[in-house]
């Protein structure tokens, strides 16, 4: 299946790159032992502060749907082909579900209440690399000088700071929405 050149395999592996902080964190959890040896738990904590934005970048799957839609107006979209629509929609709710559990199950394994204020800004870092550089989680070894000097641009040029401040904002909108929703459902 192919969707505007976007592949099952890269939905895929999406998917996995997205559940790969789920499965981290849950190692961490279930194992205590590692809890206690700092440097493997640091180790450990480090790849997922890595995958964590793979998580988040499921939010921004629809992107494509753009490119996909070419007979759209303002009054219509996409009549042909408009279940793309539902399926990018369904591929962003997966997002939902991994960044959530990994980010409030990691904030239990580390008992820290305030971790969420410190990641979600990195995340939203992390997307942007993604979305804008195309940047990989794995370039954090790779790419280490090019991601410092992207970084600094994010802080000096006035849109690219807008940008990370919306995302910012909507990582935190949307975790602590559904913190809020989690514990009333409780």
């Amino acid at each position: 299946m192919q969707v505007n050149g976007y592949g099952l395999y890269f939905v895929l592996w999406n998917i996995f790159l997205a559940l790969l902080p789920c499965w981290t964190v849950f190692f961490l959890a279930e194992y205590e032992p590692l809890q206690k040896n700092r440097l493997l738990f640091t180790l450990i904590f480090l790849f997922w502060l890595a995958m964590f934005p793979n998580t988040a970048y499921l939010f921004f799957m629809v992107r494509h749907l753009v490119d996909y839609c070419t007979d759209y107006d303002i009054f219509r979209v996409c009549q042909t082909g408009s279940w793309i629509a539902l399926f990018f929609f369904v591929y962003a709710l997966i997002g939902l579900p991994t960044f959530y559990y990994a980010l409030s199950k990691m904030t239990k394994v580390v008992k820290r209440s305030w971790l969420p204020v410190v990641i979600l800004p990195l995340t939203s870092i992390g997307l942007l690399f993604g979305l804008y550089e195309r940047f990989n989680s794995w370039d954090i070894i790779t790419r280490p000088v090019q991601l410092i000097e992207t970084a600094v641009s994010f802080f000096t040029t006035p849109y690219l700071l807008t940008d990370f401040l919306a995302f910012t904002f909507v990582l935190f909108l949307i975790y602590y929405t559904t913190d809020l929703f989690w514990k009333f459902k409780r």
